[in-house]
Parts: C-alpha cells; structure tokens; sequence
C-alpha cells in the first residue's frame, strides 16, 4: 500500500473514532463514574438543608443569598420584593375583576373586587401563603388551603417594579385565585415536597426554598457515612457517598439544569414521577422535555 492510501486509510480510522467517541458521549451521557454514586440507590433518603448545614454552615450562608437559596418562602414583609405603595390597581377587563394587595399586621393580602357605577358591589380578601421567586425578575403568590394549593392573579414584576397580572391569566383566561399549583411546579420552584399521591396539587408538607439535595442528590448515606467516621479526602479522589456535580461528565451536569431550566413540555417515562430525577441520572431516563421548533429557524436545541 503507497503512501497515499495509507494517509486516506488513517483518515478514515480517525474519522470512525472521533465520530464513534461523539455519538456515545452524546447518547449515553452516563460516565462509569456516574454510575458509582451510592446515593442513586433507592434507600437514599432526602434529609434536608438544616442537616447539611450542620458541617456545610459557610456554603449554606452563602447558598440563601443566591437566587435558589431564595426561591420559595412564606408570605412576609421580609421575603416579598413587592412595592405596596403608590402602585396602582390591576385590572382585568376581560373578566371585570380588579385587584389590590395590602399588609394586615403580618399577613399578605390581595382584595379582588367589582365596581359598577362607582359602587363596590363585590369583593373577596383572600391571605396569601407563600411567595415564589427570588425577586430577580418576580414574586408570584401562592396560597394553601386545607392542604390545595393554588396561584393567586397579582405577580410582582421587579425589575419594570408593578403589579401586574401573572402570565396566563392575561386575555380572559384569569382563573382568579384557583389555578392549580401541581407537583411539576414545586419540583421546581422549591426542594421536593412531600406530595398526596393520586391528588393534583394536594401537600402534607412544603419546604422553603431550593435546597443542597437538588443539585446534590440525596444526603442519607453520605450523613451515615461521615457519621461513622469514613472520611474521603475530595482534593485527591471523588466522594461517590453524595454526587458532586463538578465531577460529572458535562452532558450530566446540563441534565441537572435541563431537568428545570429547559422550560417546554414534560412528559414523564413510563412510571416515573417528577421526584424520581436525581443529579446523575440522564434526565431522559425520567422524562423528555419537549420545545417548539420555530419556522423558518435553523437553530436546533
């Protein structure tokens, strides 16, 4: 064989490689070394962000002043971004309803009412439980009733600093204060959440806030594990007790921010639940998220 068709025959060898190499990173996604944390096993359990702070004290300070850190919290003065003076009324004119949020004492407040000729001939004060969002960009509202929750129809919108309707409830489609907050929603917006299941927006128990565990993994077995004194020394190898997600392959590491950031449809795998993802795992292994492909556009996510 000359010398030119051993060139042609490397190049090919090469191109075989290369392109074998890419489409199983792209397809498999799941390193030999991902599938050594112990704590995608199904007796992790979640154990909190007040546990992990007990040895992480620093990180988690400096976690609560993060957007995440502040994505979800109970109705207070402290925790809204809202403006309550000076701000006009909202008005939905499809609907005929108008809106109007104040403080009583401690409690958040929106007033839905009517007016006809002047007259105030309907109004309904409804308490607002939780606040969403980190106040980046808005707070939406949310309000807890006998366990169902539901969003209410004012969201503060930060950075143009107004009340306003919150998306989706524009053009005659205000569902007022019974839009149903489900299980999709909070396994975003806060740690998982002790869900009623077979209901659709049913809770025992609503954390506040995005925790360590939601980028982490669950902390069971790494709690035990420092617990009885098995200590992993993490600037020389990799602690497969809690998943790092730093020393996941990157196709993993955007599955961890995919699994809430890539806003599109999900639908869930066969006899998964959206508690079932765990940093790690292919997101795929639990759902697809689905993204509208634009006309004319030959972009492709």
């Amino acid at each position: 064989m000359n010398r030119l068709k051993w060139l042609c025959f490397f190049l090919a060898v090469v191109v075989i490689v290369v392109g074998s190499s890419q489409c199983s990173d792209k397809h498999t996604d799941s390193s030999s070394d991902a599938q050594k944390y112990r704590n995608l096993s199904d007796s992790a359990q979640y154990v909190g962000m007040q546990v992990c702070m007990q040895c992480h004290s620093g990180i988690h300070e400096s976690f609560l002043k993060t957007g995440m850190g502040k994505s979800f919290d109970h109705a207070s003065k402290k925790k809204s971004s809202a403006v309550f003076t000076g701000h006009r009324v909202v008005e939905d004119t499809a609907g005929n309803y108008s809106y109007f949020p104040y403080w009583k004492g401690d409690s958040l407040v929106f007033r839905e009412f009517r007016i006809n000729r002047g007259d105030t001939i309907f109004s309904r004060d409804e308490i607002i439980t939780y606040i969403v969002g980190s106040g980046q960009h808005t707070n939406s509202h949310l309000i807890l009733n006998q366990g169902y929750l539901f969003q209410a129809p004012l969201t503060f919108y930060t950075q143009e600093k107004k009340w306003d309707l919150p998306p989706g409830f524009e053009n005659g489609a205000n569902s007022r204060f019974e839009r149903i907050i489900g299980l999709e929603c909070i396994s975003c917006h806060n740690a998982y959440p002790e869900f009623v299941q077979g209901s659709e927006n049913k809770f025992l128990s609503i954390p506040k806030g995005i925790d360590c565990e939601r980028c982490h993994g669950p902390g069971s077995i790494h709690i035990t594990e420092k617990q009885q004194g098995i200590i992993i020394d993490t600037s020389k190898y990799i602690d497969y007790s809690i998943v790092n997600p730093a020393k996941l392959s990157v196709n993993l590491q955007f599955d961890i921010c995919q699994r809430c950031h890539l806003q599109g449809n999900a639908v869930l795998a066969d006899g998964k639940s959206f508690l079932d993802f765990k940093p790690g795992m292919r997101l795929h292994d639990v759902m697809d998220v689905y993204l509208p492909r634009y006309v004319n556009s030959n972009e492709r996510f």
